[in-house]
């Protein structure tokens, strides 16, 4: 009932946002306040299965976003959000079974990141976004057994990690670049690849070791894959 009155509470507000916009309609602020809402909607709506109307709202929060930018397109850190919202969208076009239109709205967060890279090209944030897009891309297409597709995605979420990190360590960024490698290794593992693959964990083991205390869970994970390949090398 609660999470109810909560969805008709953010349907008011969006009126009441697009009422203001037709008196002041490049208002930043109700701009702003508007796609925050749609935003909220749509995450309650999907938590209720309405998959329909969530997708529909999240489409209203990004054009919301766009117009909102494009009032202020100097703006690195809002972009690097607004890209934020437009891949939430892909995925939710990935699980809706919009392949094309998933594709395209991820090349879209990406070409926004792209931006926001040029106007802040040492803020080490959007290419760790940049790197979640592709690893995004990567995951769509291993669902759609597109492995080598997936490998070179993988591969592109890395090398933005790899900036990333060279610009400012931080080690939860350094473990998600691990995660990734992970998950590059059982593409090429698919892809009969086993001594690359092999390689791959030895890396993602050297992190591991770095990151985790002894015997962590994900270390023992990596070892026994390791385990596993290794009587495919022999």
């Amino acid at each position: 009932m609660q999470q109810q009155e909560t969805i008709e509470s953010y349907t008011i507000a969006i009126k009441n946002y697009n009422t203001a916009l037709r008196f002041a309609p490049n208002d930043f602020k109700t701009l702003k306040l508007l796609g925050f809402a749609l935003e909220k909607l749509s995450e309650l709506q999907f938590s209720q299965n309405q998959s329909a109307q969530a997708l529909e709202s999240l489409k209203q929060a990004v054009a919301t976003y766009e117009r909102l930018f494009s009032l202020n397109p100097n703006d690195a850190i809002g972009l690097g959000y607004y890209g934020m919202v437009v891949e939430r969208l892909a995925e939710l076009l990935s699980k809706q079974d919009y392949v094309k239109e998933a594709f395209l709205t991820y090349q879209q967060s990406l070409s926004i990141y792209d931006t926001a890279i040029k106007l802040a090209p040492n803020d080490y944030g959007n290419y760790a976004l940049k790197a979640s897009v592709f690893t995004s891309i990567a995951d769509f297409q291993l669902g759609l057994l597109q492995y080598t597709q997936a490998l070179e995605s993988y591969q592109q979420a890395i090398a933005f990690y790899d900036i990333s990190l060279q610009l400012k360590y931080i080690g939860a960024n350094e473990f998600d670049k691990a995660r990734i490698i992970q998950k590059l290794a059982q593409c090429l593992d698919q892809l009969l690849c086993y001594e690359e693959a092999f390689l791959c964990y030895q890396t993602i083991l050297e992190i591991f070791n770095r990151l985790l205390p002894a015997n962590d869970k994900y270390i023992k994970s990596v070892e026994q894959q390791m385990q596993k390949l290794s009587a495919q090398l022999t």
